[in-house]
């Protein structure tokens, strides 16, 4: 087994989440680090008198970038994968272990708070296929700016005999295809109202691609390709994370109702703290997990540099009965 050699990330801007994806050599089956991240930052649409905060303590409408500065400066992305968005494996052929947060992936924590009448919180609006590269507006997206690749081998990319690519056929592929993102709901240890227990919290598993025939142990794409590169059969996962392809939607007569509770990821809890205005903060925690998952059908070195926008948007409303 060859060495593998660490991949630094650089955290340079806080305006928009900007990931840059690094030297790849090969797919997580094939012993790849993942993507170099060289800008990162979090612009979350809170809006309905929504704040968030990275420590609990100060309150935003719209995240700062001095919380999250030099705190994550200098992760390693490796290939990894999770069952369950919470816990993380490194793998593939070298030895699988625990995959270490801001070491491996991207982990970072959100409290949430509102004084208003609607406290389930979702994850919202991903306008990411109105979207090209560079575009800035309003909503959760994830767009990335693609890579042009010749491929060395002949793999079929599925789901049809016509995706099968030849050996020097050029395309166009998107490291978005093979990024995750989890949001698990956590017990507010600093609020002495918030008495649920574990099996009570939510953990949301979003794929942003959208298409679950190229999601987690599909059978095309990088497991294809890897047979094709080592002539070494990998057995499939055989359990699958619970994974969504889409967001929850709002009632169009009530923005504030949610038609169903796909993305659903907190419910604030009654605190003893109140705003300005004398009325009580609802609050809650969560913790965001970004990575890319190495059993994706996308995850494989033809999305080498690429450079991919994130970004989401939050909103408080009334769940779905």
């Amino acid at each position: 087994m060859r060495n593998l050699k660490k991949i630094h990330i650089s955290l340079l801007t806080f305006i928009l989440v900007i990931m840059v994806f690094g030297t790849v050599t090969y797919a997580w089956l094939t012993l790849a680090e993942i993507n170099n991240i060289d800008g990162l930052s979090l612009t979350a649409s809170s809006g309905d008198e929504l704040e968030l905060s990275f420590d609990g303590i100060e309150y935003y409408s719209v995240l700062p970038s001095t919380p999250l500065e030099g705190s994550v400066d200098g992760i390693r992305l490796y290939d990894v994968t999770s069952i369950d968005g919470i816990n993380f494996q490194t793998g593939g052929l070298r030895k699988v272990g625990e995959a270490i947060a801001n070491e491996h992936y991207l982990s970072f924590d959100l409290w949430i708070r509102t004084a208003q009448a609607e406290r389930d919180i979702f994850l919202i609006n991903d306008v990411s296929k109105e979207m090209e590269f560079g575009d800035e507006r309003d909503g959760t997206f994830f767009v990335s700016k693609g890579v042009t690749w010749r491929s060395p081998h002949t793999f079929f990319n599925g789901p049809t005999l016509e995706d099968a690519v030849e050996a020097g056929d050029i395309g166009v592929y998107y490291g978005h295809d093979a990024i995750r993102i989890s949001i698990v709901e956590l017990k507010d240890e600093s609020n002495p109202n918030d008495l649920r227990e574990i099996d009570e919290l939510r953990t949301f598993i979003y794929d942003p691609s959208g298409n679950p025939n190229r999601g987690y142990g599909s059978p095309v794409g990088a497991f294809s390709y890897f047979f094709q590169r080592t002539l070494i059969y990998q057995y499939i996962p055989t359990d699958y994370p619970p994974t969504s392809y889409r967001l929850s939607e709002m009632d169009p007569h009530n923005p504030y109702l949610a038609l169903d509770n796909e993305s659903l990821v907190a419910t604030l809890q009654e605190s003893e703290t109140k705003d300005l205005k004398n009325r009580t903060y609802y609050t809650g925690k969560v913790r965001i997990n970004i990575w890319v998952e190495g059993w994706d059908a996308d995850a494989f070195d033809a999305i080498d540099k690429d450079q991919i926008q994130i970004q989401l948007q939050f909103k408080a409303a009334r769940k779905a009965e």
